[in-house]
């Protein structure tokens, strides 16, 4: 079977990726300002560059009226600057001094004011170059007026200056990435160090060690710790539970396993028909006693584990209580009992599981039919409304339960010594769960003669009384 789990990176991985992928980030954004700085640095500073080269050119040209410049001065310029440099200078009148003809051409409104450089990108033999011209007076017979010099140089020494302080950034940040990323998964590896406790004192319990974990944690985790110590507590009281039910489901189900194969072995050994019949008999009645205890040992373990607690649908219990006890009519008739029943006034609507409820009622007559009602005596089952709780009461003519007993009779497999062999303990144990379980109680009401239990069970809110006692008006039956 293909499992359906979903992988989670770890803890320790995810804080780690949302440390450093933003510093990751943040160190290309700067690698990328860094660039964008390093070219406005590169160009400002062989603009500058590229100036100075016009004004040389110019004092150049007039000093060797209209020569060519030296071949050492240009290689000395092409030394500073890398690139190779052109040049032109006309004069005045637009006349063609020296240098190169094909100047690149600027843009037709670039205005070129006298004494001031003008930088302008062009090509240059299909290579991207930058330009100055520079126009300047002369008061020379030769050049007498203003003469424009222009100087062009190629880029590749600009582009290749920006790459190479981008280079030196990214390696720099680089480094400083690489060092962070390390600090952090080491800060991390500590920081974590007491969720790895709080692992290895999860993984040293077992189903026979559920103590609390007591070890220090920071704030942040002490909640998770509560969290389990409260599910390890759960789990205690649980597993305490099963050990007890199982040990004392054992325990009652022995004697009555035990008689049932004494009793077919004596049915099987005896010859005579009559004894035959008998001991068929006593194994019928050894398995309806079997039958109940494991009736009853189920519901207890039901309503002890709350299952038999709250429902959505809330139930009549006046209604409840009659159609349990019209069940017991030929049993109590059989046995010489009058049974009685008075219900509510009003309607009383009590939330619960219907069944669990049921059981209950109808533990508490099996009781009082069995224990406190001899032949000629009368069993009362009285239906009120008291304080906001629906009371059911069941009152009985026999010998009663002494008052230091009237808990200790709520008690599993608690049996009173004149009950005989006919029980198993388990049939107010399991009203008190089934009660508490609906949020109401179960007790021994005070008595001079027999025994009087009382059930006690919240009414619900108004709202809903009227919505289910609506419902019942529209479908009688459904009480029934």
């Amino acid at each position: 079977m293909r499992s359906t789990r979903t992988h989670v990176a770890s803890l320790r991985t995810r804080l780690f990726v949302l440390i450093v992928v933003p510093l990751i980030l943040v160190a290309l954004a700067s690698s990328g300002v860094r660039y964008w700085s390093a070219q406005g640095m590169s160009k400002d500073l062989y603009d500058d560059t590229l100036k100075v080269v016009a004004h040389a050119v110019a004092r150049e040209v007039v000093l060797t009226k209209g020569d060519l410049l030296t071949d050492a001065l240009l290689d000395s310029l092409v030394g500073a600057l890398g690139d190779p440099i052109y040049y032109q200078v006309r004069a005045a009148d637009g006349r063609f001094v020296t240098g190169y003809f094909d100047a690149p051409v600027p843009e037709a409104d670039l205005d070129l004011p006298g004494g001031t450089p003008v930088f302008f990108d062009a090509q240059y033999h299909n290579r991207p170059v930058r330009a100055v011209i520079l126009r300047e007076f002369i008061a020379d017979p030769d050049f007498d007026g203003w003469t424009t010099v222009q100087v062009w140089q190629t880029v590749s020494q600009r582009q290749a200056l920006s790459l190479s302080l981008l280079g030196e950034s990214a390696i720099n940040l680089f480094l400083m990435v690489i060092a962070a990323a390390v600090l952090v998964w080491f800060g991390i590896n500590r920081g974590l160090g007491p969720l790895t406790d709080l692992r290895e004192a999860v993984a040293l319990r077992n189903e026979n060690e559920l103590s609390p974990i007591r070890r220090g944690v920071p704030p942040e985790v002490a909640p998770l710790v509560e969290t389990i110590n409260t599910l390890f507590a759960r789990l205690r009281e649980e597993l305490a539970r099963r050990n007890a039910f199982i040990g004392n489901a054992a325990h009652q189900l022995r004697n009555p396993v035990a008689a049932i194969q004494a009793q077919a072995e004596s049915a099987l050994g005896t010859t005579d028909p009559a004894q035959r019949i008998e001991r068929l008999q006593d194994l019928a009645e050894a398995a309806r006693r079997l039958s109940r205890i494991s009736h009853q040992l189920l519901n207890f373990d039901i309503a002890a584990e709350g299952r038999g607690g709250a429902s959505s649908k809330p139930a009549e219990f006046s209604g409840m209580v009659a159609e349990v006890a019209r069940r017991h009519v030929p049993r109590a008739l059989s046995a010489g009992v009058d049974m009685e029943l008075e219900p509510a006034a009003e309607p009383l609507m009590v939330a619960g599981n219907g069944v669990m409820l049921q059981e209950a009622i109808d533990n508490l007559i099996d009781n009082a039919l069995k224990y406190g009602c001899p032949k000629g005596s009368r069993l009362s089952l009285v239906v009120r409304s008291d304080d906001g709780d629906a009371v059911l009461t069941v009152s009985d003519s026999g010998p009663g339960v002494p008052p230091h007993a009237h808990e200790m009779i709520f008690d599993r497999f608690v049996r009173l010594a004149e009950d005989g062999d006919n029980g198993c303990g388990l049939g107010l144990s399991i009203v008190r769960a089934i009660a508490q379980a609906a949020g109401g109680s179960a007790s021994i009401v005070p008595t001079q003669n027999g025994c009087t239990v009382e059930l006690r069970l919240p009414v619900v809110a108004a709202e809903k009384s009227t919505e289910s006692i609506a419902a019942l008006a529209s479908n009688p039956q459904a009480a029934e």
